[in-house]
């Protein structure tokens, strides 16, 4: 009987020690299964958000180079008006013709995949250091559309300002009836003073659109660099 009994214990014991190692095995393995459907999970959001950030600098680096060119442009007529150039109304007439433009002072960002890892509360499966570039270069871009917004505000009333002021043809000097016509009751002598604060107030704008976007730009590419660097 006691040998019996002990061949039972013995018996036991094994088979408890197989149904924990089973356990744990199988721990292990569901383990393992969540693991790689984060991984997966982590590196479709990489993918994601390297193709929107690589959308935002194309994007981005053709309208800075846009607004840097009419920066030139502006600048150049500053100095032509300081050197004398502009000295009658004409000159202004045809300046204002040529140079009522419009013009792209704010960014249209591709933020539905960093919008998706947030509401959807993945991004921890990204580390510390990434996790803490992302949500600054969001508030970089969020800052820049907010300021330009209001800064586009301010331009747009300048430009309708202008547009309700002085006709975008002709000028009272043609010998046209119809141009003489559309500038006969216009204050002409305002003109040159009005336009040139309005490129004054354009210079502005696209000044600090530059100096915002540049900011977005290098924590954009900073990011992609994280992005990439973490796919390897």
């Amino acid at each position: 009987m006691e040998n019996k009994t002990g061949k039972y214990f013995k018996y036991a014991i094994g088979e408890i020690i197989l149904v924990v190692i089973g356990i744990l095995i199988a721990l292990q393995i569901n383990n393992w299964n969540e693991n790689r459907k984060k991984e997966t999970l982590k590196n479709e959001y990489k993918t994601a958000l390297i193709n929107d950030y690589t959308k935002d600098t194309i994007q981005i680096n053709a309208r800075l180079l846009r607004n840097n060119l009419r920066i030139e442009r502006i600048n150049s007529i500053g100095d032509s008006i300081e050197n004398g150039h502009f000295n009658n109304l004409e000159s202004y007439y045809k300046l204002y013709n040529n140079e009522f433009v419009g013009i792209r002072v704010t960014n249209v960002y591709n933020t539905n995949s960093f919008n998706l890892l947030i509401s959807s509360g993945k991004i921890d499966l990204f580390d510390k250091d990434l996790r803490k570039e992302l949500m600054e270069l969001n508030r970089l871009q969020t800052t820049e559309k907010t300021v330009q917004n209001g800064n586009k505000g301010l331009l747009l009333d300048y430009m309708l300002n202008l547009g309700s002021k002085y006709p975008t043809i002709g000028n009272p000097l043609d010998n046209n009836a119809t141009h003489q016509l559309l500038w006969k009751n216009v204050k002409v002598n305002d003109l040159p003073k009005d336009l040139v604060n309005h490129l004054i107030q354009e210079r502005y704008t696209i000044s600090r659109y530059i100096e915002l976007t540049d900011n977005v730009l290098q924590q954009t590419e900073l990011v992609l660099n994280l992005l990439s660097s973490n796919s390897k």
